[in-house]
């Protein structure tokens, strides 16, 4: 009796097995058609708009031969193949930039500004010459007001020291004194008193004129000139602070 039980028990347990497993396979088949069917159904999308996509371009091809029909252009004719001519390349040649030519236009109106000792003065200079010659450059104005101030000043200069009572002006030398070699004389740039390459203010106003020593040195120069009684650094700052300032107008 108690074999039988025991018999009947293990034929259930192992049908029970049979079945947990057949019910594990079906879930496992159905996971795995689920996910063929989701697949497909995002290939379909893709399909379909890969065929949206190929009907507009369609229709975009049958608008632009449209087009190509109206205004008489016949695509079906093959173009003829233009023949390739050697073209010769022109020489390089150096070109300044508009930086390098701004900074120079800066410079130049620094000095033209020490010359006038005057920005109202040296805007008007600018301006008339404009005037006179409208289709030239900045650049080249800017060097013809300097040079016309250059010429001028050693003339006043002339002026101012010759005494008023003087009437007769010998016009040819005695003839005992020799005529200067105009050959050997060779004019030399002139040189601030005084002032050490090692100031800060000077290293600083060489950083403001990109190291062009001979304009600082006429810079520092002129402003001596018109301060004989001031010291090297009011003279610096005096030099730096005039430059910062027509940078800023």
């Amino acid at each position: 009796m108690q074999l039988t039980l025991i018999l009947q028990l293990q034929i259930a347990l192992s049908v029970a097995f049979l079945l947990l497993v057949i019910c594990i396979i079906k879930i496992w088949l159905q996971r795995k058609a689920l996910e063929q069917y989701r697949k497909s159904t995002e290939l379909f999308k893709q399909s379909v708009q890969y065929q949206e996509s190929i009907e507009l371009f369609r229709q975009a091809i049958n608008e632009y031969e449209l087009l190509l029909k109206e205004h008489g252009i016949d695509t079906s004719k093959p173009k003829a193949k233009v023949p390739q001519q050697s073209v010769s390349l022109p020489p390089l040649q150096f070109k300044v930039t508009q930086e390098e030519i701004d900074i120079n236009n800066k410079y130049l109106h620094s000095e033209l500004i020490a010359l006038t000792n005057n920005v109202k003065t040296a805007n008007q200079l600018l301006v008339k010459q404009r005037q006179l010659y409208p289709g030239k450059s900045e650049n080249w104005l800017l060097k013809q007001v300097i040079s016309d101030l250059k010429l001028k000043k050693p003339q006043e200069q002339l002026r101012s020291k010759t005494p008023q009572i003087q009437t007769e002006v010998s016009l040819f030398p005695p003839s005992d004194t020799p005529l200067p070699d105009l050959k050997k004389m060779k004019r030399q740039p002139s040189k601030p008193k005084g002032v050490s390459k090692n100031n800060p203010l000077y290293k600083e106003l060489l950083n403001l004129i990109s190291g062009n020593e001979e304009i600082a040195n006429r810079l520092i120069t002129h402003q001596q000139e018109l301060n004989p009684d001031k010291l090297e650094n009011w003279i610096l700052e005096k030099v730096v602070g005039n430059i910062k300032r027509d940078r800023r107008v």
